[in-house]
């Protein structure tokens, strides 16, 4: 890890200066000092994970929490355009994937962050939205005819919802490939009575997924 980039990084983010942490990050990316996968994985992912509330500060916890993650959500839309110049070439022939989070699934950077990798990875993939009601995912396959859809989940509550989701999507669209990942599936018995085809949790499975799907 780039420890000395991180801490920076971290004193902005403890500050709440959303201007001087989002310049900082993007500084980095803009004066090649480190790449996309560097900031996504050693600075903006430990910012949430190790995100923890002070005792005089409980009140506002969940508060922080939101400003922390609206920072790293605006420095992944402006890294969105070092995706586009530094992504592989993509071909008409990959499969379409449709990245999003199910309904009451309301942490969203992890789908964003698996999105823009798999662009970098030359994959023809979308990031729709979180929290996105199962009707609406049917209703979406039926217009956009997707070859894949990825759902991301980090609450382990919402895997019921997971569940039935899946669960629709194989019964009216069994040709449609299903990737789950995210935090709740850390656990490997949370899959255990879900229906899917790729279960994507670090950035090497993703890079494993792409070689085999590009084939």
């Amino acid at each position: 890890m780039h420890h000395t980039y991180y801490e920076k990084f971290m004193t902005y983010l403890e500050k709440e200066d959303k201007d001087q942490a989002v310049k900082y990050a993007i500084s980095l990316l803009s004066e090649k000092k480190i790449d996309i996968e560097t900031l996504y994985l050693e600075l903006l992912r430990p910012s949430l994970s190790h995100f923890s509330c002070k005792e005089e500060d409980a009140d506002i916890c969940i508060w922080k929490e939101h400003l922390r993650t609206s920072i790293i959500r605006t420095i992944l839309e402006i890294s969105y355009l070092y995706i586009l110049n530094e992504r592989k070439p993509k071909k008409a022939s990959k499969p379409k994937i449709v990245v999003l989070t199910p309904a009451f699934e309301l942490h969203e950077i992890g789908a964003i962050m698996s999105t823009h990798f798999m662009m970098l990875e030359g994959l023809n993939a979308s990031y729709i939205g979180a929290n996105t009601p199962k009707n609406e995912i049917l209703n979406a396959i039926r217009a956009y005819h997707p070859d894949m859809i990825a759902l991301s989940v980090t609450n382990p509550y919402n895997l019921i919802v997971t569940k039935q989701t899946t669960d629709e999507i194989r019964r009216f669209f069994p040709e449609v490939k299903i990737i789950l990942g995210g935090q709740a599936f850390s656990d490997p018995n949370h899959l255990r009575t879900l229906q899917y085809d790729y279960h994507i949790q670090s950035f090497a499975d993703l890079k494993t997924f792409a070689k085999a799907v590009k084939q």
